[in-house]
């Protein structure tokens, strides 16, 4: 079974409320808030313009530009499209958020060509729902995408199963595939496969070396070899999901002695140690050496220190970074990046000790919800803008609708981030997560700087609150949530209006399951998903 985190907050104690009897609401993310919520009375109005970047300098927002600027111009063809996930990714690993160490020159280079989202927020802390929500532009409580379980069948052959998307929805690939696109995706993470309902919308989608260790050059090699081979009669949507940062954190040696390098150089006194709580609470499959590794005496004589695993992550960035290079040039050899639309992202951040939580899904902070994210497209989107308010990823999709000039469902629960590009002051500053692996519910909304986190336990049916200003506190540290009720209040109804608003969306969709065998179960397990009994669907 999965290790359940549940009750494992840190150091910071979220405040307690008895929660209102009874459940019955939507999913796992939304059950008893509601009730809970509902009887809040309206706040002081939590909206605001981040004022400063991750590394605590102050940005400015850019020279405000009409949103047809943007756009399509009516005479230029449909753009190439290439969407870039990095699986993993947390903001603050880039330079071009703040981050001093020089692992991510590609990268900056992508975000240096259009606009950078200081604060980009995945909307949930884990891959098949925060996927689900960027394909389709809703949240996991109405797509229900959203969890992984153990299940007692072996007798029939099924060790686990999986929530799928539901082919109703309809996603970012198929709405490019009926304005004209080619579509393809190469995609290396285990959950987001064809069987799990996740390949809607592609002509070509390829996962058969789908693994945590597989290398960004594969994918490149098979993702350029399909472009070299494509008709060119059509424009192409490609979709690109890596796994390198993603643990066990095994970068090549050339990456891991670079990053490792500085601690190595620190006298031992001067780095952090980990107790014996903080280090066992390493996921299994973390917390064994790297399997290829210039020094192999490293894993017993730094192992229990913080610095160690910042290296080993940190070259999982530099090696990506790399890969990324390679292939930007190659699609630069088929002449198909100058003027290519381009998205960079991640689906979600990864916790590395920070409150004695590590890997990701388990909380709804922002070491797994903070996310890079760049759109560049050449002779639209001019280069160097910073977009300082609060950006969903949720509404990616609509983005590239509104900028491509295609139609699409105005219904989705994702918004446009064309205001946000343009510098418009009345832009939705704002963001919603949920849908965490296993432990307690929890729900987060951003607002301006202002984030609250909501955290029903499910065994007291106690819900506690978080409340953080990100511009003064950006590692979530004092909780103002007893010090500042108003806007403890004000986004305590922003939640309201989300679950209630969810309650109406798609109210037919019950949530389907697929099975896992027992041999891709036994994969699974040997990179972390070891089972677990998720929170009950509405279904």
């Amino acid at each position: 079974m999965i290790t359940t985190r549940s009750g494992r907050t840190g150091t910071v104690r979220p405040s307690k409320t008895q929660a209102a009897p009874g459940r019955g609401l939507l999913s796992a993310a939304a059950a008893v808030l509601v009730g809970l919520l509902g009887g809040c009375s309206p706040g002081a109005d939590s909206s605001g313009t981040s004022a400063t970047g991750p590394d605590g300098a102050r940005i400015e927002r850019p020279e405000r530009l009409e949103r047809s600027a943007f756009a399509r111009p009516a005479d230029q063809p449909l753009p190439n499209v290439i969407f870039i996930l990095v699986d993993t990714l947390r903001a603050d690993r880039l330079g071009s958020y703040g981050h001093a160490g020089k692992l991510t020159p590609v990268m900056d280079g992508i975000a240096a060509e259009g606009v950078r989202f200081s604060r980009a927020i995945s909307p949930a802390p884990w891959t098949l729902p925060s996927i689900a929500s960027i394909m389709t532009g809703y949240q996991a409580t109405v797509h229900k995408a959203s969890s992984f379980r153990k299940i007692d069948h072996m007798d029939r052959g099924i060790a686990a199963t999986v929530a799928m998307l539901d082919d109703s929805f309809v996603t970012l690939p198929e709405i490019m595939q009926q304005a004209g696109y080619e579509t393809a995706g190469f995609v290396a993470n285990k959950f987001i496969k064809p069987q799990y309902g996740m390949a809607q919308g592609f002509d070509h989608y390829d996962t058969e070396f789908a693994d945590n260790t597989v290398r960004g050059e594969l994918l490149n090699g098979r993702a350029l070899k399909w472009l070299a081979s494509r008709e060119r009669d059509k424009p192409f949507f490609l979709y690109l999901h890596y796994m390198d940062v993603h643990g066990p954190y095994d970068a090549a040696p050339e990456f891991l002695d670079r990053t490792m390098a500085p601690v190595e150089a620190r006298p031992v006194a001067d780095l952090t140690p980990l107790d014996d709580g903080t280090f066992n609470r390493i996921n299994t499959y973390l917390r064994r050496p790297p399997r290829k590794s210039s020094d192999p005496t490293r894993w017993e004589r730094l192992k229990r220190y913080r610095e160690y695993w910042d290296a080993r992550y940190d070259a999982g960035v530099a090696e990506m970074d790399f890969y990324l290079g390679q292939l930007v040039e190659g699609l630069k050899q088929q002449g198909a990046w100058d003027d290519a639309y381009v998205v960079l992202t991640a689906d979600h951040g990864e916790a590395l000790g920070e409150r004695g939580l590590w890997d990701h899904g388990y909380s709804q902070f922002q070491t797994d919800l903070a996310v890079p994210l760049a759109i560049r497209w050449p002779g639209v989107v001019p280069g160097g803008r910073v977009a300082p308010d609060t950006a969903s990823l949720l509404g990616l999709a609509p983005t590239i609708y509104e900028q491509l000039g295609l139609d699409f469902d105005q219904n989705v629960q994702g918004e446009s981030l064309v205001g946000h590009m343009a510098g418009s002051a009345d832009v939705n500053d704002y963001a919603i997560a949920e849908a965490i692996k296993v432990g307690p519910t929890q729900l987060a909304v951003v607002r301006g700087p202002w984030k609250l986190i909501a955290m029903q336990h499910q065994q007291t049916q106690q819900v506690g609150y978080a409340l953080f200003n990100l511009d003064e506190d950006p590692g979530e540290t004092k909780n103002l949530s007893g010090s500042n009720p108003e806007q403890r209040d004000a986004l305590k109804e922003e939640l309201v209006r989300f679950v209630q608003k969810s309650n109406q969306l798609k109210p037919g969709i019950k949530s389907r399951r697929a099975p896992i065998d027992p041999a891709e179960f036994e994969k699974l397990k040997a990179v972390g998903y070891v089972g677990g009994d998720e929170e009950e669907e509405d279904d």
